[in-house]
Order: structure tokens, then sequence, then C-alpha cells
């Protein structure tokens, strides 16, 4: 029976970098001076799908989407630094303080990225919103224009009103 050490699978390289995260974990627990983070575990759920990860504190995992795997040391490092900053705030100040607060924001910094709190659709490109139509309100007589998202029949002209003119504006769809 072959030694467990010679295995293909462990000989293999580490393809989801769990190991290089792991040894990432020492090193932020280090910078922040809390090594309870070195005890965080990871694990892929291929079910997260409106978020690159997720930290599930009382157990001390870190969840990713299998994309994670895929991405650059440094993208990786990121994420895992994000969800590991949540978690050193969750254990010295627990739900009181916001998740992406000061105290979260100084952590990531401190490790070297910049702290956002972006949300992050994995394996899909950024949703761009619809533009939204507006419609303007422009004065017949003076040529004031007045822009809304929606049609606001009973807006006036406030230079037309003030002579005492009916103040009526026409209303045209433009967009934004």
């Amino acid at each position: 029976m072959p030694h467990p050490s010679s295995s293909p699978r462990r000989a293999s390289k580490d393809l989801d970098g769990r190991r290089d995260l792991t040894r990432y974990l020492c090193l932020l627990g280090r910078a922040w001076q809390y090594p309870g983070v070195s005890q965080l575990q990871f694990r892929f759920n291929r079910r997260l799908t409106t978020t690159v990860a997720r930290l599930l504190a009382s157990d001390g995992i870190i969840e990713c989407n299998p994309t994670v795997a895929r991405l650059g040391t440094r993208n990786r490092r990121e994420v895992i630094c994000h969800e590991a900053a949540h978690f050193v705030v969750w254990q010295r100040r627990g739900r009181a303080v916001r998740p992406h607060g000061s105290e979260w924001a100084a952590l990531v910094k401190l490790a070297g990225f910049e702290p956002k709190a972006t949300r992050v659709r994995c394996g899909q490109p950024p949703r761009t919103p619809a533009p939204k139509q507006a419609f303007r309100h422009t004065c017949v007589v003076c040529h004031f224009s007045r822009r809304a998202a929606r049609r606001m029949s009973r807006w006036r002209c406030p230079e037309c009103r003030a002579i005492g003119l009916d103040g009526s504006l026409r209303i045209e769809r433009a967009s934004r």
C-alpha cells in the first residue's frame, strides 16, 4: 500500500490555491495582530452566484464561488482579505458595527488593498442599468426648462407665473 503523502492527489499542484490562502491568512493574522484568522477554513460553493465569497463567522468558514480558484493570486488574496477582515471585526466588536465600516476598512488597507464593498456576479459581466427615460418640461413662452424622471403635469414656469401668465410647460421625452 503506497504512503499517503505519495498519492497523486497530494503531489498535484495547489490547483484551487488553498495552501497559498492558508499561508496568506497566517500573514494577515500577524499583520492584524489577531492569530485567530489563521483558523478560518475555506469551502467552495457553486450556489454562490450573486457574490464571490461570504463569511460564515460563527462557523469560521469562508465560502467562495469556484471562480475564485481561477483568479490571479492578488485578486484571490483580496477576496480572502475582505472576508477575513469581516471575521476579525466580528470577533472584536460583534454585530454592533457596520459590515464595511471604518474598522473593516482599516484592516483591508493594512493588508495593502483598497477597501471596497462591491457585489460581483460570478462569471458574469457587471450589469449596467438601462438608461432611465427622462422628461423635459419646457415653457413655450420664455423657454425655461426643467427635467424629471416622470411627467409632472402640475409643474408651471415660475418666471411666467410671477408676471401673471399661465406658465404651462410642454413635456417631451429626453434621454438622460
